[in-house]
């Protein structure tokens, strides 16, 4: 049973006025680094924490550190917003730092190279254990095979 009470009305001088102060000194716009220790096994993993990511609203730079597992995001985005968006792909996501951003260095000139190395890094598999789930199922009269 629900009773519905009549809201008594609202007159303009209650209104609280908005401070102009506000609104370009608030913590929620300032720009930050957020570091966040992820789970990456393949590059599925990869991907998907990376769009997952990139779609938010005030992302302006997304890097992915492969070997240390930490997802660095700057713009002016909320981190727990960044957190579920991770744990809605199924990832365990671990807040490392909250910070202002580093400002730019400097940059030296490059100094040509004769040779190129080549990337000795071993690459990451196409998928893993837990993001891809294969059974195969065989019927008793030798029809086929079904797999899911």
């Amino acid at each position: 049973m629900f009773l519905l009470f009549p809201l008594p009305p609202i007159s303009h001088s209650s209104l609280i006025p908005i401070d102009s102060s506000i609104s370009k000194n608030s913590t929620m716009a300032t720009k930050k680094v957020i570091e966040v220790k992820v789970d990456i096994n393949c590059e599925k993993c990869k991907t998907a924490v990376m769009d997952a990511v990139t779609e938010l609203q005030g992302v302006d730079k997304v890097a992915l550190d492969v070997e240390k597992s930490i997802l660095t995001v700057v713009g002016t985005m909320d981190p727990v917003c960044v957190a579920m968006r991770l744990k809605k792909i199924k990832q365990k996501p671990v807040i490392v730092t909250i910070g202002p951003p580093k400002p730019p260095e400097p940059k030296p000139q490059p100094k040509p190279e004769p040779n190129k190395i080549e990337c000795k890094c071993k690459p990451l598999p196409p998928y893993c254990n837990s993001c891809e789930f294969v059974t195969v199922n065989t019927y008793d009269t030798g029809s086929g095979c079904t797999i899911v």
